[in-house]
């Protein structure tokens, strides 16, 4: 696909799609790429559009058009082949590599030969000069979903490139060139390229090659020569070459198996042949296109006739004087701007101007009185002014009624208070120069009405049959007090537009209709291009457009030409027309059962509104939704809107929408850990700012060592559906290929807490490559020496957290701006977190060599190691239920245990902060201050932290005092009882190793807590942050909830501040309503290739005697009732005694840990939180249990092992 911008709203396109078990599809113009009417501003052509969503990451590629389909690709242009059919896809494009930069990245041997080659003089350093252009390669991913006519849709993963470049490209001056592009079977992607321009790179080779990883090679030679290969025109379908780059020689054979051709350019200046191919790679497999493009040197050129596309209006330049005209005619240039008469006005005044170009229509005289009208109007009455300024608090406030009470006070209002004169006189004025003196219709047209981003159908008033100044003037402030009615406010409201707004009022000529309608000028449903659909009734169109009768419905096929004719007709009843009234106004009317039963509109005026249609598309640019009226014979055209809901994403889209790309489907990732610190879906604000800032943090350890991936596509986590993973093939890149002491089983047992059999140390090089053994040792080093600063990282942030705040400010610009320049801050924190994690699992790495004495590590060797890590002493995670535990206590002690209970956990939460509470108030707000910034899925900002909501933790205390819960006692580590214990032998060396290396693997797990714990707090800074900038997003009128900032992401909330764009609230809104549908997804712990949820219903227990095995943390047996809970709500109806069953745990489930006798998750580790507070307080716990949550059931019978690592459900007979 490609879309080259040309002057004259002309563009360019090559789009071929070849779909197996479906043929060849392209453009229906092709070989042709000429594209003419385009919009001239976006790079859009033909139904096909790009849209950047995010610069250098993200483009949206969308496509809704007819495409030809055939076996092969069609050749020549004067001949029909295949036959055209709908296409319709909606495409996520996401960047997993760098951009490769022609203008610097290019290697300085290939360009030096490329130059030396050629005669130097002044006219050639001219030429190098005025012919440049910027070009850049990005390699990617291209997702979402594809509609073919006649086929089952399918969503589809693809790999491609995103090619971008801009200034001269002159196809006259190019000889010719080939270039290669190619995704091989690994991840690896390259181009190659060999160009002829005689005029400064008679022979330029070059070209790229990114790794898996993205790490990119230039390319520094080419045997290819150009004249040697298709220089007269036959293109070999089987060749290879070769090329050097970073020091390695590539052998690349090439296969051809499909060959468009397309001349570019008004007079086919160039024909490129767009060869797709199979691809092997020094004996990998791969596929691509192989690019020929010629000089077209035929002697016919072009067989088409000369074409241009339709004048489009020129935007007006608007200056002070103009803004202060009460009145414009609709035939003004000036009335063509928004900025002064609304959506319908400058509509309206573009079709006048198109009437005067010789179109097939006519628009009814008129004249719109400007906003400036209404804003005198306020200024002169000041009452009315004042009224606004209450409704917008109002507004801002959520209360309905009260917003229904005050807009219908504005309304009359409007109405009640004397037009000023001086706009009265304004109108007077236009209606003299108008030549008819009949009725008028009277009609709102409002800021953002009837726009790409806003419709508002409906919400204000039109008057129709209105005759007479007075009346006219009457059904202008009816038309004012519309803009204020509830549903045009609400509206506003729920898009994040201003409440008070302005208006402007079109008065026009009505016509006497005999039929009037609506025309699609592409299917409104299916959004088909080749079908356009007419309602009509007889009288005006207010019947159809209101819906007050049934109309007909005629479809007609439109042809790629232009061309139209009725492919069916639809009666309507028709039962009842609107006409206007000798004495002004409208009525119902019955239609006759003779009218009804035939058509109100004949195929011959049908068939000439449609041909009416394609001119004020091709006139837009775009789709359109166009009011119509035929009175004598001649079509008037009432109004034109765009039609805005074809790009509306789908919900798979939306589930899908923050997918990361991966450059190979062998990779491997997993939900462990991550599953744990941020569970179930992300918000958008969530998945843009404090996970990008947990990735960065992942590869900032990394490039310590002087490895260098710190870039924003390398990704150590990804997102799919919503939910976070962690990249094991980028995650365990420090291994033995790159550190000397690295080991994979290391980083596996920090994450997953096994040795992972899926992914081999052969895969990780593949990915990565190997570093020299200098390099080793230098990384090394490095990593040592970072590992060592990471306790002064961690002591130095929480230094910083002491005082650390983020200013408010009193507006949401400058709070959103606060926020932006302090966000590497929240980098920073989780990077001192993440380096102080890899100083506590290097320690526990020395304890498993010791325990394993070189042996594969076992379930054994992680059960043995539990008995080191019990009672760590100040771990965060275990203190929050030790504090809730002393604060049961001191309730009870103090007599208000059932005071307590008998309370809401509103009304207990008030008394606990109030000053009755004595101690056990003061103990409660010491656990907040300690505490507070934590809470169940901690690290998702949309979820308020304990501090935010303490009602979150008094009703865990609640639950503790109904169970009678008391402080637990808790025995002191011994080290010799603890080596008594292990099963593993230990030789009088290794227990020596032991004893000395146990206080800092212990400390340790205790720094990592610590260090998690600061890191949280920071983002619990930002947490505020955000929803102090979504109470001021609201209180503007820029929000209408503060919810729904956290479905927008840190970049689209700058967005909206700069533009009130009704779309990014829209999507907002759709974002959250698929929320709940993404929290359900369940997924197997490890995932090859994009992750894809377990199916509903995909796992069931069969039998009453089950058995499941994990990894054993914390030592112990229990038999006892299970509670099953796979949803964070549910977490309060735990009760004592009972064994949970969860997915994972984070520091929000800390609370109720007093409660348990017991723990199973299925995701976690030997330092995972459940596994670490488990052991803190005793507990049996497996972690690393598959499936559990789905195999048992609240309230099954259960025996626990934590010795054995084993989950048995228990029947009546054991």
């Amino acid at each position: 696909m490609r879309i080259c911008r040309r002057h004259g709203r002309r563009a360019e396109i090559w789009f071929i799609l070849h779909v197996p078990g479906v043929g060849v599809l392209q453009a229906p113009q092709h070989p042709d790429t000429a594209v003419f009417n385009t919009d001239g501003k976006t790079f859009s052509a033909a139904g096909l559009s790009f849209e950047p969503v995010e610069a250098m990451r993200t483009w949206k590629v969308q496509f809704n058009g007819m495409m030809r389909l055939t076996e092969s690709p069609r050749t020549d242009v004067t001949k029909e082949e295949g036959r055209l059919v709908h296409v319709k896809f909606s495409f996520m494009w996401s960047a997993y590599t760098l951009p490769f930069n022609f203008d610097t990245d290019i290697h300085p041997r290939s360009i030096a030969r490329a130059m030396a080659i050629e005669k130097w003089n002044q006219q050639f350093f001219q030429d190098v000069r005025s012919s440049h252009q910027t070009h850049y390669n990005q390699w990617g991913q291209l997702w979402g979903g594809l509609h073919i006519e006649g086929h089952e849709e399918q969503h589809v993963r693809l790999k491609g490139f995103r090619d971008h470049s801009f200034g001269v490209r002159d196809w006259g001056f190019m000889h010719r060139y080939i270039v290669h592009f190619a995704y091989l079977e690994d991840g690896s992607c390259l181009q190659i390229v060999t160009l002829c321009f005689p005029t400064t790179t008679s022979d330029l080779r070059t070209g790229y090659v990114f790794a898996p990883n993205g790490k990119m090679e230039a390319v520094s030679e080419v045997d290819l020569v150009l004249s040697s290969i298709g220089e007269d025109g036959t293109m070999p379908d089987s060749y290879s070459f070769n090329f050097v780059a970073g020091g390695k020689t590539y052998h690349v054979q090439v296969e051809i198996y499909c060959q468009p051709t397309w001349y570019n350019g008004l007079q086919w200046e160039s024909r490129v042949h767009e060869r797709l191919a199979n691809f092997t790679v020094n004996g990998l497999s791969g596929w691509g296109v192989c690019e020929f493009n010629y000089k077209n040197t035929t002697s016919t050129g072009c067989p088409l006739p000369p074409r241009e596309s339709r004048p489009q209006q020129p935007l007006p330049d608007v200056t002070s004087s103009h803004r202060k005209l009460l009145t414009l005619p609709l035939s003004s240039p000036v009335c063509r701007s928004t900025e002064l008469v609304g959506g319908k006005g400058s509509s309206l005044a573009t079709l006048t101007a198109l009437q005067s170009n010789g179109a097939m229509f006519k628009v009814p005289s008129g004249f719109c009185v400007t906003m400036a009208a209404m804003e005198l109007q306020l200024k002169l009455h000041p009452t009315l002014k004042s009224k606004l300024e209450e409704l917008k608090k109002v507004s801002c406030s959520g209360q309905v009624d009260a917003l229904q009470g005050m807009c219908q006070s504005v309304g009359e209002m409007f109405t009640s208070v004397a037009m000023v004169p001086v706009v009265r006189d304004a109108i007077r004025a236009e209606l003299d120069n108008l030549s008819t003196t009949s009725q008028f219709a009277v009609r709102s047209s409002a800021i953002g009405e009837d726009t790409e981003e806003m419709s508002a159908a409906g919400q204000m008033i039109t008057e129709l049959g209105i005759r007479g100044l007075d009346q006219i003037c009457d059904s202008v402030q009816k038309c004012w007090a519309s803009l204020y009615g509830f549903p045009a406010v609400q509206y506003r409201r729920q898009h994040g537009q201003p409440v008070v707004s302005s208006m402007a009022v079109v008065v026009q000529e009505m016509v006497q209709a005999e039929v009037a309608g609506v025309l699609f000028t592409q299917h409104p449903v299916t959004g088909h291009p080749g079908k356009m659909v007419i309602n009509a009734n007889y009288g005006l169109g207010e019947s159809v457009v209101s819906g007050e009768s049934h109309p007909d419905t005629i479809t007609l096929s439109r042809g790629v030409d232009g061309s139209c004719q009725v492919e069916g007709v639809d009666l309507g009843s028709k039962t009842q027309q609107v006409v206007p009234l000798d004495n002004g106004g409208t009525a119902l009317q019955e239609v006759t059962s003779a009218q009804s039963e035939k058509c109100c509109l004949s195929n011959d005026a049908a068939v000439r509104l449609g041909h009416i249609a394609v001119q004020v598309e091709d006139a837009y640019g775009g789709p359109q939704d166009i009011e119509w009226a035929v009175s004598e014979d001649t079509v008037y055209l009432l109004q034109a809107r765009p039609i805005t809901t074809f790009g509306i994403e789908t919900e798979w889209e939306l589930m899908h929408e923050f997918d990361t790309p991966l450059a190979s489907e062998k990779e491997i990732s997993t939900t462990s850990n991550v599953g744990e610190v941020l569970p179930g879906a992300l918000t958008p604000l969530t998945a843009s700012t404090v996970s990008r800032a947990v990735e960065y943090a992942a590869q900032y350890v990394t490039d310590s060592t002087g490895v260098k991936r710190c870039q924003p596509y390398f990704k150590k986590l990804g997102l799919c559906l919503g939910h976070m993973f962690i990249n094991m093939h980028n995650l365990v890149e420090l291994s033995e290929q790159h550190v000397i002491m690295g080991d994979k089983r290391v980083t596996e047992m920090a994450v997953v807490g096994r040795c992972l059999e899926e992914i081999t140390m052969d895969d990780i090089i593949e990915y990565h490559g190997k570093s020299s053994l200098w390099k080793r040792i230098i990384h090394s080093f490095h990593l040592l020496k970072h590992l060592y600063t990471s306790k002064h990282m961690v002591h130095q942030l929480e230094k910083t957290l002491t005082t650390y705040s983020i200013c408010r400010h009193d507006n949401a610009t400058a709070m959103y701006q606060e926020i932006n320049e302090r966000l590497p801050e929240c980098f920073q924190a989780w990077a001192a977190h993440t380096s102080c994690s890899g100083r506590s699992t290097s320690w526990s790495t020395v304890l498993m060599m010791v325990l394993s004495q070189g042996a594969e590590w076992t379930m054994q060797h992680f059960s043995d190691m539990a008995h080191f890590y019990v009672n760590c002493e100040q771990v965060t995670s275990a203190d929050v239920p030790d504090a809730l535990e002393k604060l049961a206590v001191k309730l009870i002690e103090e007599g208000h245990r059932d005071r307590l209970i008998a309370m809401s956990p509103q009304e207990a939460m008030a008394w606990l902060l109030g000053a009755d509470s004595g101690p056990s108030g003061q103990l409660f707000q010491k656990f907040l201050d300690l505490h507070g910034h934590r809470c169940l899925r901690e690290v998702e900002l949309r979820e308020m932290s304990w501090r935010a909501a303490p009602t979150k933790v008094v009703s865990t205390i609640q639950t503790m005092l109904r169970n009678n819960q008391i402080a637990s006692v808790k025995e002191p580590f011994n080290f010799d009882e603890a080596v008594k214990k292990i099963k593993s032998p230990i030789t009088f060396s290794g227990r020596y190793i032991l004893k000395w290396t146990l206080p800092y693997a212990r400390q340790g797990v205790v720094e990592r807590e610590q260090s998690k714990s600061a890191a949280v707090k920071m983002s619990d800074h930002f947490k505020q942050a955000y929803w102090y900038l979504a109470s001021l997003m609201v209180a503007e009128g820029r929000l209408p909830e503060e919810d729904l900032l956290f479905f927008l992401t840190h970049q689209e909330i700058g967005t909206l501040l700069r533009s009130r764009s009704a779309v990014l609230v829209a999507k907002a809104l759709r974002r959250r309503r698929i929320l709940p549908k993404q929290m359900s997804l369940k997924f197997p712990e490890i995932c090859r290739g994009h992750p894809e949820p377990i199916e509903a219903g995909a796992l069931s227990v069969s039998g009453s005697d089950l058995m499941l095995k994990g990894m054993p943390v914390s030592h112990g047996t229990v038999t006892a009732p299970a509670r099953v809970v796979t949803r964070l709500e549910d977490a309060g109806t735990i009760q004592a005694g009972e064994i949970l069953i969860v997915q994972s745990t984070d520091i929000g489930w800390s609370p109720y840990f007093p409660l348990l006798s017991g723990l199973v998750t299925e995701l976690g580790g030997l330092i995972s939180h459940g596994a670490v507070v488990a052991r803190e307080y005793g507990l049996p716990c497996v972690v690393s249990v598959k499936n559990a949550t789905a195999m048992f059931q609240t309230g099954d019978l259960v025996l626990l092992n934590g010795t054995e690592g084993s989950v048995r459900k228990l029947n009546a007979n054991n």
